[in-house]
């Protein structure tokens, strides 16, 4: 299976299908986009990028706090999708009715079997 100690491409291959298999849920990514307001400016909204995205959301750490009479939640989350999936730190992600900030995506590794995101929560 392995020779010299690398994964060969359809090892590989193997363990991405495996890996996307492995995803319980789905979400949905937003894309940033500006639209000139008619008047040298722009408005920023997030839309629909990709419907429906395999995945796997996991809250990392979390602590409720109350502030002013208002309890906000402070939480971070790992989203795991598959390894060939566009993301990237300028993304929002929706899961049900939840959205997360992408804060950091580990991209660029030859042997990824999956591509992970760190979230913060949006209330």
């Amino acid at each position: 299976m392995m020779a010299n100690g690398l994964m060969q491409i359809a090892d590989l291959a193997y363990v991405r299908a495996e890996a996307k298999q492995a995803l319980p849920t789905t979400v949905h990514l937003l894309e940033l986009r500006r639209t000139e307001d008619q008047q040298g400016g722009y408005t920023e909204a997030y839309v629909l990028a990709y419907r429906d995205v395999p995945a796997r959301l996991a809250e990392m750490s979390g602590k409720e706090l109350e502030q002013s009479s208002r309890l906000d939640v402070d939480a971070s989350y790992m989203l795991t999708v598959a390894w060939d999936q566009a993301i990237d730190a300028a993304m929002r992600v929706q899961h049900g009715e939840t959205v997360y900030a992408v804060a950091f995506v580990n991209a660029g590794r030859s042997y990824d079997t999956a591509r992970r995101a760190m979230l913060k929560r949006l209330d």
